[in-house]
């Protein structure tokens, strides 16, 4: 008989046995379950995009809606725990078992199944499941992140430093300057204009906007969400995470927003332009807010800011719905232009944002019931905006570029644009005056100097950051290969573009 020592030494024994199997059987069913959960709620981002989220720390998680977060709590955590806390159990029961028949409670799971089995199990399988466990969970974790092609960006040529001309060397001057409305709508591309896929054109009141729009807009490494996006138009620049690469903790590199890097905001702002911008979720969200304060945008409003203007508003799971971000925005829009003073006013939506969509008042009311009638829904409402601004005679003194933001993540289609070989971005470029294109093919860095001279600027060179003006006569085309290299080099890591988060350098006065 085991004295009293032994058993007690024996018990302790058992317990970090298990608890280093469920701290393992955890950490497995963790990685699957944030990498399931992100796909679903985000797409497939990169591991580039995510470690870009982490620098924002949890300020950005617990500014969005409640939904979000208790739908992480409860995939990400509550399920990882009880699936982990169960299979212990399990597995302890068998063990008692088997090696001491004992008629405890906790072995009745194993006594009811077949012995044979149990044995087969626990001999072969049980001892080291939560080493496949933890295995076959990071096969699945790297294959969503592309954790291959991340190791690889440590190494690789550096395109930014090569390619990147600082607008501080670019003289860029005011000749006919406008006003500029800016639309980013949430994941829209030319593929729902696919009757093939969606029985119709679903973007066919944009289409009849006058206009000019470019036909192959292509997305870029370090522009495949929203605020990457933004900044790859903006400023002509991708985003990447920078903690890894740089010796200064993550809480220092986010608090200012690429110090060192001009953009559009900045260009504009010097030239005396008001610049204002509207979204209907969380500045807080992935840095968003402090990229726009940062570039000199004199006004920014997101969800929190623009909510105590409704009245009875129903907020969806990001934040307001576009028809109720469209009427904010025509009251400023009418504000501005009654003003002496040249304006900008930049807008996010947010309706056709996976994985479900969102239903507006609006869109309800002409009965819209599934996703492809949420992604009409929204461009008729863009183009219910455009014709007020025409008809108001806006258009006489301002330009209106559309743009989507990114191409279109996981939502309810994907399947059908998963079809499409080669994915192209909307855009549609709105003026009085039909605009002179040198080339049809662009991608998002292309927009920084193609917006500056869309709306009267002269950007000496045509080229701004990584980006080639579109329209411009004096521009030198990018190379053929071109968009291989970025494709293959952009993201590996750039000591210049580090530079563009450092604090210790603000010089960003324009020539």
């Amino acid at each position: 008989m085991l004295s009293r020592a032994q058993r007690l030494h024996n018990q302790h024994r058992h317990f970090i046995r298990g608890l280093v199997r469920f701290i393992t059987y955890m950490t497995a069913f963790f990685l699957t379950a944030i990498a399931y959960w992100i796909a679903v709620n985000f797409g497939e981002p990169s591991l580039e995009q995510m470690l870009y989220h982490a620098q924002f720390g949890l300020g950005g998680l617990i500014d969005t809606d409640a939904a979000i977060i208790n739908s992480f709590l409860a995939w990400c955590i509550a399920l990882p725990f009880i699936t982990a806390l169960l299979l212990v159990l399990i597995e302890y029961s068998i063990a008692l078992f088997l090696t001491h028949g004992s008629t405890h409670w906790l072995t009745r799971p194993a006594r009811m199944a077949n012995i044979h089995i149990v044995k087969v199990f626990y001999w072969f399988i049980g001892h080291r499941a939560p080493l496949y466990a933890l295995v076959i969970s990071g096969i699945y974790f790297s294959m969503q992140f592309s954790l291959t092609v991340f190791i690889k960006h440590h190494f690789g040529d550096d395109y930014f430093s090569a390619h990147y001309v600082p607008p501080t060397k670019v003289k860029v001057v005011p000749v006919k300057p406008q006003n500029l409305v800016l639309i980013y709508v949430e994941s829209l591309e030319d593929s729902y204009k696919s009757p093939a896929l969606f029985g119709k054109n679903l973007l066919s009141s944009l289409d009849g906007l006058s206009g000019n729009s470019f036909a192959s807009y292509k997305t870029a490494p370090g522009s495949w969400w929203t605020i990457a996006g933004i900044t790859a138009t903006q400023c002509g620049v991708p985003l990447k995470s920078v903690s890894l690469y740089g010796g200064n903790d993550q809480g220092e590199k986010i608090k200012t927003f690429l110090p060192n890097a001009i953009c559009l905001g900045d260009i504009l702002h010097e030239a005396g332009y008001r610049n204002v911008y509207f979204g209907g979720d969380a500045l807080a969200f992935a840095g968003k807010g402090m990229f726009f304060q940062d570039h000199h945008y004199d006004e920014v409003y997101g969800r929190e800011e623009l909510k105590g203007n409704l009245k009875d508003t129903e907020m969806n799971y990001w934040g307001l719905y576009d028809d109720d971000l469209f009427r904010l925005v025509k009251a400023k829009l009418i504000q501005l232009h009654a003003q002496q003073q040249p304006f900008n006013i930049t807008l996010t939506t947010i309706d056709t944002h996976g994985p479900g969509g969102h239903y507006s008042k609006y869109c309800k009311a002409r009965g819209v019931k599934d996703f492809e009638g949420i992604v009409e829904c929204t461009s008729n409402q863009v183009t219910e905006f455009v014709n007020f601004m025409s008809k108001h005679g806006y258009l006489k003194d301002t330009k209106v570029i559309i743009l989507g933001d990114h191409l279109a993540m996981e939502n309810p289609v994907s399947s059908k644009l998963w079809t499409i070989k080669e994915r192209h971005i909307f855009n549609r470029f709105i003026s009085n005056t039909d605009i002179s294109k040198n080339r049809e093919n662009i991608v998002p860095f292309d927009l920084f100097p193609t917006i500056l001279e869309f709306i009267g600027f002269k950007v000496e060179g045509g080229k701004l950051g990584l980006g080639y003006s579109a329209i411009s006569k004096d521009v030198v085309l990018p190379p053929v290969d071109e968009y291989e290299n970025m494709n293959e080099n952009l993201l590996n890591k750039s000591d210049q573009y580090l530079e563009l988060w450092s604090i210790k350098h603000t010089d960003k006065h324009l020539k």
